[in-house]
């Protein structure tokens, strides 16, 4: 009984936390919205531009997960959870791999921005694309627990560059390039009898994005890095030549963020300037599925994932949404 009354405690407490929870989704960042209202009492930015400045602090919001997951990819190795292990004594087994990873996003139309309050903010759609070659070295073959069920405590150490396409005709200046290491742990390699089952954790990197050029006759810009701690939990198998790997990630994204609107003259008004930028940091779950088709030590990998989404009103009262479903292309060849 004791049990029982735990258990509908428990529930009873995640039912009333769970309204706060959602509802905290789909907060704009008040430290980012605080510098807006400080430049408008300093005289910088009229109180007419106060929406705009909220709709460009909706705009990262919205696109940072979408690029940092972009930047992070799903599955660290691409198609399996299996720990590589070693080839004889010390000599080290190696995944090299390509991969294409796409993500969706829409934001507010920032860069035409309407100048009457009751009219309609629109919204622009685009797509991040990451071209990225990773590569994985077996650097301990772990212990068996018990006749194929091997593979328990292998390390892995896990390497990968890349370089995001930015759609220009959307408003990004630039593409970017990026770079990460990180190490899988084997928990169980896979066997006739067993699946392959591993953690990992995993740090990215990439420089500066700029969206909007207010000097180009934008009404708004920004501009962020990005750094991204990634952590999964993966389980493969194959049979024969198909092979199916589940994957559940955690991330967390970091980024120095700087924005400003045009002023009267078209001049930008920094609200945080590109020298002293602000901070935004957020964090998503998200899960994938990794379907291949193998021959011999040869795959070629599809990835379809979902984020954990997150909503967030315009100044205009019209909700946008970030996350949800993205997509990977790509091959490995095991030596």
């Amino acid at each position: 009984m004791k049990r029982i009354a735990l258990l509908q405690a428990t529930a009873l407490g995640l039912l009333a936390a769970a309204p706060a929870t959602l509802s905290a989704q789909g907060r704009l960042d008040s430290d980012l919205l605080a510098l807006c209202q400080v430049a408008a009492d300093g005289g910088s930015l009229a109180a007419a531009d106060l929406p705009l400045c909220r709709d460009v602090v909706a705009s990262m919001q919205l696109v940072q997960p979408e690029l940092g997951l972009t930047l992070a990819g799903g599955n660290p190795v691409l198609g399996t959870a299996s720990p590589l292990g070693t080839k004889f004594r010390a000599i080290p087994r190696v995944n090299l791999g390509g991969r294409m990873t796409f993500a969706w996003m829409s934001i507010p139309d920032i860069l035409d921005y309407p100048e009457l309050p009751d009219e309609p903010v629109g919204t622009v759609g685009m797509t991040a694309t990451m071209p990225q070659i990773d590569i994985s070295v077996g650097l301990f073959e772990g212990f068996d627990l018990a006749t194929t069920l091997g593979g328990f405590a292998a390390i892995e150490l896990l390497g990968s560059v890349g370089a995001m396409v930015l759609p220009s005709g959307a408003g990004f200046q630039n593409d970017v390039t990026g770079w990460g290491l990180g190490v899988r742990v084997g928990l169980l390699r896979e066997s006739f009898t067993a699946p392959g089952v591993s953690i990992s954790g995993f740090y990215k990197a990439m420089g500066r994005v700029q969206y909007g050029n207010v000097e180009s006759g934008d009404d708004a810009q920004f501009g962020m890095d990005m750094s991204v701690a990634s952590f999964r939990a993966g389980l493969s198998k194959s049979f024969v030549a198909l092979g199916f790997a589940l994957t559940l990630g955690w991330d967390r994204y970091s980024s120095d963020v700087d924005y400003g609107i045009a002023g009267p003259t078209g001049n930008l008004i920094p609200v945080a300037p590109e020298n002293a930028p602000a901070q935004l940091v957020s964090s998503r779950w998200s899960a994938f599925v990794d379907v291949s088709y193998i021959v011999l030590f040869f795959s070629v990998v599809a990835e379809a994932g979902w984020q954990e989404g997150v909503k967030l009103t315009t100044s205009r009262g019209d909700e946008i949404e970030s996350g949800n479903f993205f997509g990977t292309i790509g091959m490995r060849f095991t030596l």
